[in-house]
């Protein structure tokens, strides 16, 4: 009497039956749409400490950015608030200075290019 017959189909009946399902096909990705959690702005840096009275600050730029002379960037607080619009008056390496436009930003603030709600938020605030 063969034995292995009765074994293959109790582990047949333990496992039951394996069911596959196909996968849906990828969708084509859109090459203009930002990851899910991406920030909207780019980070160029972050604010160091200055003299509170001055009318510039330092930016110790992120290793990889290009700024130039001219540009305006925004700063702004740990709840992404606009603290800041700034215009950068000058670059050396990896720190560049920013006179102050309008508002005022406080070390350790996040320096990021402006999006038009960004820009417009940071329009309300103090020159």
């Amino acid at each position: 009497m063969n034995r292995l017959g009765p074994v293959c189909l109790l582990l047949a009946l333990l496992t039951g039956c394996a069911v596959f399902k196909p996968k849906k096909p990828a969708e084509e990705p859109n090459p203009f749409a930002l990851p899910a959690g991406a920030p909207r702005n780019a980070r160029v840096g972050y604010v160091q400490g200055y003299p509170l009275r001055s009318a510039s600050v330092p930016i110790l730029l992120i290793p990889g950015t290009i700024v130039r002379e001219g540009l305006q960037a925004i700063s702004r607080d740990p709840q992404l608030n606009a603290s800041a619009v700034l215009e950068i008056t000058s670059v050396r390496g990896r720190l560049a200075v920013a006179r102050i436009v309008r508002g005022q930003p406080q070390p350790k603030d996040e320096v990021v290019l402006p999006d038009p709600e960004l820009s417009e938020e940071a329009r309300s605030l103090a020159p």
